[in-house]
């Protein structure tokens, strides 16, 4: 599965010299050419961050100043100017500007509102007729409107017929629009901006950025080398957790699970590439790892007896519950127990009263997982939808993994892990999001074998319709969850900013991971990107 956005570097990557399977191996032995350079790398990073600030500081005009806000966001850079650029997007809420300009109403409505800023979508109604038919324009105002109308919530009908009108123009130039626009477009269309996952944006437009006219030489210099630096981090935390996977021997004691620790961790690092959340990464990549191996072992080789037994030692959470265990779950369980131990060791006296909040969760996962497996052997399919999600929002695992990347952060306290215990309005919109979209991609897959009914099957039952017309709908569900949850994510203000912000990003991974397959299971699909991701260097 290709990154869901314009490609300008104009190299072919190949995988031809490695299998997923062979990942592990591959980075435990691989040594990144410009490790040796790391100490001037960052003194040279050091220099170039300051050359940025200074530019920041003194950029001027509105449009300007949008510009050079999306270029460092699209780059991966805002995070290292987080102050500077919230204090330019102030001084964009407070200016006045052009409201004639369409593309300048739509970056400006775009920026302000993915920032979380309170702006209207009346802004667009003078661009539309009588009919309610938006004016023709040029591409670039299109496509920006295009992006801005993709920051909808449910019921902003203006921006429901911004995407319908754009979306429909924008297919029809296709065949017109030469490069690098027409990639631009093309890309869009596929995954609209909003929706990308932001370290894969950065890698694919770094090349791109680097061939506009108005490009700015430090700013670009800077992109590439915070890309490789950070890219030296990745390798160091890809290393970490393959040597703990392997430790537990998958491929000798568990053949049957599918080995995807690389792929586990690159999905986990789309969530957030900061270098303050290094640790958090290495904790939900080795928490959706044990989600990956009990899954297996309750969905697909176990026997319904051997399960239950598994889901009862995990709710007893002792060493002595392995008692009950048959002999190859003894090892699984036991480093299960291990490794929680190890984050309580790791964050010591005063934060690990927080793996309390990951080990309840993961209990509750289980408890969904058997209550599944009960379904499975029962063949019984939820009368509606509404049951089904009852029980697979809570399988799906997203309160786990969410509860996984908070526990390593330090900006994190006790209201966090009760906020996300309870069932708040983002993460129900949240789960749903995941499980609809996982069950749509998965659904073939599944339904060949003995598993669980899906959410699709039960539209179908509850609705009495084809599996097609129940697909198209969930869809549309899809879609509705995404606009709930971005109002959720606006809306909340109790919490800090980075907890609306990574349950997005983990939304922006899953929808990147299921776009066109199950990326996960049928991993030869991403090979191309993890290798853009953790071995190709920008030059």
């Amino acid at each position: 599965m290709a990154a869901a956005h314009a490609d300008c570097s104009g190299q072919k990557e190949t995988m031809a010299t490695f299998h997923p399977t062979l990942w592990g191996d591959y980075f435990l032995t691989h040594q990144p050419q410009s490790s040796g350079q790391q100490p001037q790398m960052r003194e040279r990073m050091e220099v170039l961050l300051e050359q940025v600030r200074a530019i920041i500081k003194e950029s001027n005009g509105i449009q300007k100043v949008m510009e050079l806000i999306l270029s460092l966001e699209r780059l991966g850079l805002d995070y290292h100017y987080e102050n500077e650029i919230g204090e330019l997007l102030d001084v964009v809420l407070n200016s006045d500007y052009d409201d004639n300009n369409l593309q300048l109403v739509s970056l400006r409505f775009y920026l302000l509102r993915k920032n979380r800023y309170d702006v209207s979508s009346d802004v667009f109604n003078k661009f539309q007729d009588k009919q309610g038919d938006f004016f023709q324009s040029d591409t670039n105002s299109l496509l920006s409107l295009y992006s801005a109308a993709h920051m909808r919530t449910k019921g902003e009908k203006v921006l429901d017929k911004a995407i319908y009108f754009t979306k429909k123009h924008l297919l029809g130039a296709l065949e017109h629009l030469e490069s690098p626009c027409v990639e631009e477009v093309y890309f869009a269309l596929l995954t609209p901006p909003f929706r990308r996952v932001r370290i894969l944006e950065a890698r694919s437009y770094i090349p791109c950025y680097e061939k506009e006219p108005t490009r700015n030489e430090a700013i670009l210099e800077l992109a590439k080398l915070n890309f490789n630096i950070l890219q030296l981090l990745f390798c160091e935390e890809l290393k970490e957790v393959t040597l703990w996977w392997q430790k537990l021997k998958v491929g000798s004691n568990l053949s049957f699970v599918r080995d995807r620790i690389v792929e586990t961790y690159f999905w986990i690092n789309g969530t957030s590439y900061n270098h303050k959340y290094s640790y958090s990464r290495i904790i939900a990549t080795k928490i959706t790892a044990f989600m990956t191996i009990i899954d297996d072992i309750l969905d697909t080789y176990g026997s319904t007896e051997e399960s239950m037994q598994l889901a009862e030692a995990i709710n007893r959470w002792d060493e002595g519950a392995v008692d009950v265990l048959p002999e190859y779950m003894k090892d699984v369980y036991l480093y299960l127990l291990e490794t929680f131990r190890s984050f309580e060791e790791h964050l010591g006296p005063g934060k690990s009263y927080r793996v309390v909040y990951l080990k309840e969760s993961f209990k509750k996962l289980v408890q969904a997982y058997s209550a599944e497996l009960k379904w499975r052997d029962e063949k019984y399919v939820p009368k509606k939808i509404s049951e089904h999600l009852e029980v697979s929002t809570i399988s799906i695992g997203t309160s786990v993994v969410a509860c996984a990347f908070f526990v390593g952060m330090d900006n994190i306290n006790a209201d966090t892990f009760n906020w996300l215990s309870s069932k708040t309005k983002l993460l129900k919109s949240f789960a749903i999001f995941v499980r609809l979209t996982n069950d749509m991609a998965s659904t073939q897959r599944e339904q060949q074998g003995v598993h669980c009914a899906s959410t699709i099957q039960s539209y179908m039952k509850e609705h009495e319709m084809t599996k097609d017309d129940a697909c198209e709908k969930i869809k549309e569900l899809i879609e509705n969850s995404w606009e709930d949850m971005l109002k959720h994510y606006l809306e909340l203000i109790e919490q800090p900013m980075v907890v609306p912000q990574i349950i997005l990003e983990l939304s922006r991974t899953v929808d990147n991971m299921y776009k066109h397959t199950d990326a996960y299971t049928n991993s030869k699909t991403i090979k191309d990107t993890i290798r853009m991701l953790f071995i190709d260097p920008m030059e």
